[in-house]
C-alpha cells in the first residue's frame, strides 16, 4: 500500500492538526490518515478527548484506499521537497520525504469515529456565522488568561455577523476582562 502527495499537502495537514493529539492515551497520541483513491483524497484527523481536528489534502497516485497513523513528528519538509510518500510494510508505516525515511510502528484497532462525532456537532443548523481572522481571534485567545484559577475560562458571545466578537474572562469580585475581535466579511 502506497500513497504519493505534495510534501507541502503533508505538512500543512499534520502540522493542522498535531496540536489536537494526546500523549498519555494510546491512540489519541496519532494522526490517523485516511487515503481514498476514488476520490484521490487524503484525510488527516486527530483528537484529543477535548477538540478534534479533520484536514483534507489531494494526492497524486495511491495503488489501494487505506489507513494509517503517523506521530505528530515528520521528516523535515522544505520547499525544495516536492513530494512526501507514505508506504506500508506489515505492521509499520513509512513516510519518505527526500532523502529521509521515518518510519512508525501502527497500533492495533480502530480509531475513534470522528464523523459521527462531526456529524453530531454539526447536525442542527449554526444560530450565528461570522467570518473571522484566526490569527487575531487566537491573539485574542491566547491573551486571556485566568490567574488563580484551577482552568482558564473565556466566555465568548457572538452577536450579529457584523458585530465584534466579544471575549470576557475574570475572577470573582473583579471586573471582567475584555477582548474584541472584528468580523470579516464572508461571501456566501
Amino acid at each position: 500500500m502506497k500513497c504519493k502527495l505534495n510534501a507541502s499537502d503533508f505538512k500543512r495537514i499534520i502540522d493542522n492538526t498535531k496540536k489536537f493529539t494526546r500523549i498519555d492515551a494510546e491512540k489519541m497520541q496519532y494522526i490517523h490518515l485516511i487515503i481514498n483513491a476514488d476520490k484521490k483524497t487524503i484525510r488527516a484527523e486527530a483528537l484529543d478527548g477535548h477538540r478534534a481536528s479533520v484536514e483534507y489534502a489531494k494526492i497524486v497516485e495511491t495503488d489501494c484506499s487505506f489507513e494509517c497513523y503517523v506521530k505528530p513528528v515528520i521528516p523535515k519538509i522544505t520547499k525544495n521537497d516536492e513530494f512526501a510518500e507514505l508506504e506500508i510494510d506489515k505492521n509499520r508505516l513509512f513516510v519518505t520525504v527526500g532523502d529521509t525515511i521515518t518510519g512508525y510502528i501502527q497500533p492495533e484497532g480502530d480509531f475513534y469515529d470522528l464523523d459521527k462525532v462531526a456529524s453530531d456537532a454539526t447536525k442542527n443548523e449554526p444560530f450565528r456565522t461570522i467570518g473571522v481572522d484566526p490569527i487575531v481571534l487566537k491573539d485574542a485567545l491566547d491573551a486571556t488568561k485566568n490567574s488563580g484559577f484551577y482552568r482558564p475560562l473565556a466566555k465568548i458571545e457572538i452577536r450579529e455577523p457584523n458585530e465584534a466578537i466579544v471575549i470576557r474572562s475574570g475572577g470573582k469580585d473583579i471586573e471582567e476582562n475584555l477582548k474584541m475581535v472584528l468580523p470579516i466579511k464572508i461571501n456566501e
